[in-house]
């Protein structure tokens, strides 16, 4: 009699675990504890789209850019990912509009960038075989320092080349070398071996500066340049006065300021998944290295 209730107490115990189980493994969703950790790096490069560029696109401001990023993905859908980037942005009016080629500007700047992007991937990525790629659509918030320069005349912004910060004109403010934009582009990344994922993405930037090329408004008076800053100064605000040394430009058109600047990347990018957990993922067996097998 012993040994019966016993032996009917252990199935009442071996039930209860049963349904615990059943329960958890309801609750244990894969969607919900998807979770990976990773860092890597980005090479590619960067194009300035503004007052000195003919079109959209020109291969003559493409430039080396590259950098480093950490990504945390919580599901098979979203992540979260911090970067810094380096790379340079450059224009020249002799590859301009035939119309604008006798203004004779032309900058480059240094570039750095700090960004907070959010990935979503669609239909989505795990470290998991049936998930090892996914096209994705990231946006963020960036910050970027840059220092419009040119071939000998050195720092721009300085040279005061529309008369920011003189007396002279009081509405011309002088530009800050560090702005806020706001990043957004597509992407897709894919798994080729354990713990490696690899990827390309393009990113275009909305900036609130129509400053990168140092061009956004009118000419100062050479005159009142010339007494500030010197004779650098004028030939830096008009580089095309030896061609027409009798012009006054004084007050006319030196580039738009209805069109804030914009610049993108396209990066190739490399990453080392440092921790993920495929735990709830329902095709555990098929791991691609490191997912667990049960």
């Amino acid at each position: 009699m012993k040994k019966a209730i016993l032996i009917f107490q252990l199935v009442l115990i071996c039930n209860q675990i049963s349904a615990q189980k059943s329960d958890l493994i309801k609750t244990y969703t894969p969607s919900k504890y998807y979770s990976s950790f990773e860092i890597g790096g980005m090479l590619g490069e960067s194009h300035y789209y503004g007052d000195l560029s003919k079109g959209i696109f020109q291969i003559k401001n493409l430039h080396n850019d590259y950098g480093l990023f950490i990504r945390y993905q919580r599901t098979r859908k979203w992540a979260v990912k911090l970067t810094y980037n380096k790379g340079k942005l450059s224009a020249d009016d002799l590859y301009n509009k035939p119309s604008l080629q006798p203004r004779n500007l032309r900058f480059f700047s240094p570039l750095q960038e700090g960004a907070l992007m959010i990935e979503y991937m669609y239909p989505g990525f795990s470290a998991c075989r049936q998930y090892n790629w996914s096209p994705y659509f990231t946006a963020g918030i960036a910050v970027f320092k840059f220092q419009p320069q040119a071939a000998g005349f050195g720092d721009l912004r300085s040279l005061s080349t529309e008369g920011e910060g003189l007396p002279e004109y009081p509405n011309s403010k002088v530009y800050s070398l560090t702005q806020v934009s706001i990043p957004f582009g597509i992407g897709i990344k894919f798994i080729p071996f354990k713990r490696l994922i690899i990827g390309a993405e393009l990113c275009l930037r909305k900036t609130f500066t129509d400053y990168i090329d140092d061009v956004s408004g009118y000419y100062p008076s050479p005159a009142v340049l010339l007494a500030e800053k010197g004779l650098i100064a004028v030939k830096a605000s008009n580089p095309s006065s030896y061609k027409f040394p009798n012009y006054d430009p004084t007050n006319q058109i030196r580039g738009s300021a209805q069109n804030m600047d914009w610049y993108c990347t396209f990066t190739l990018h490399i990453s080392y998944a440092i921790y993920y957990d495929c735990f709830s993922e329902n095709h555990r067996q098929n791991d691609v290295g490191g997912c667990k097998s049960f």
